[in-house]
């Protein structure tokens, strides 16, 4: 099984953020014993757990940018950002013939439901990612009560975490590194103060409505 979840999805800026996670059920104690929804989860212990991974497991992450957000609606980029990471990671599970050959891959995501990726390159005239042997499921909760799915969500947190800590740096009176892009007051005052940013998500409230007034 895979298991999948994003990060960023109500954020204000910056990018979507899904991983897709697989790993051999045959060394499950061997994992790290506090693995659970990442939102239960500080950002120390979040680090802890992906540094002790081992080779056993394998996963990939990848974004769907600002301008797929606000082109596309947040439901379509979330299955773009899914659909890429599920690809990159079964082309890399393709390298290891005996974990991939004669497998059925069933898909888990996080959440009430599942992504169309069949008709999601016809609608949006994207790169086709074929996916082969698989199926999927949602699993609500499923980011506390499934370890391949937790792990994808702890993964994704802190890979976007990450990326908002280095946006900080170009973009230090915006404090990216604190709120991370999501609605707090300090972030909606460093807007009004210093204006909207190419990384903000201009189809969201109230960037939309900050933006329309600026224009």
């Amino acid at each position: 099984m895979i298991g999948v979840d994003e990060a960023g999805r109500g954020s204000w800026a910056g990018p979507l953020v899904s991983t897709a996670c697989w790993f051999d059920f045959t060394k499950y104690k061997s994992l790290h014993s506090e693995i659970n929804d990442s939102k239960k989860l500080k950002s120390s212990k979040r680090r802890e757990i992906i540094l002790s991974l081992e080779n056993f497991v394998k996963y990939s992450s990848s974004i769907a940018s600002v301008k797929e957000i606000d082109k596309y609606g947040l439901s379509y980029a979330n299955a773009i950002a899914m659909k890429r990471s599920i690809f990159s990671l079964t082309q890399e599970l393709k390298k290891h013939s005996q974990i991939y050959r004669n497998k059925n891959f069933c898909i888990y995501v996080d959440g009430k439901f599942k992504p169309d990726f069949e008709n999601l390159d016809k609608f949006l005239k994207l790169n086709k990612l074929q996916l082969d042997n698989y199926s999927i499921k949602a699993l609500v909760k499923g980011d506390s009560l499934c370890k391949t799915i937790a792990l994808a969500s702890i993964i994704s947190k802190e890979t976007r975490d990450t990326i908002m800590r280095q946006l900080s740096k170009k973009y230090p009176s915006y404090f990216f590194d604190s709120h991370f892009g999501y609605g707090t007051n300090n972030h909606k005052n460093a807007i009004l103060k210093n204006g909207i940013l190419d990384l903000h998500r201009k189809s969201f409230k109230p960037i939309a409505t900050i933006y329309s007034k600026k224009n």
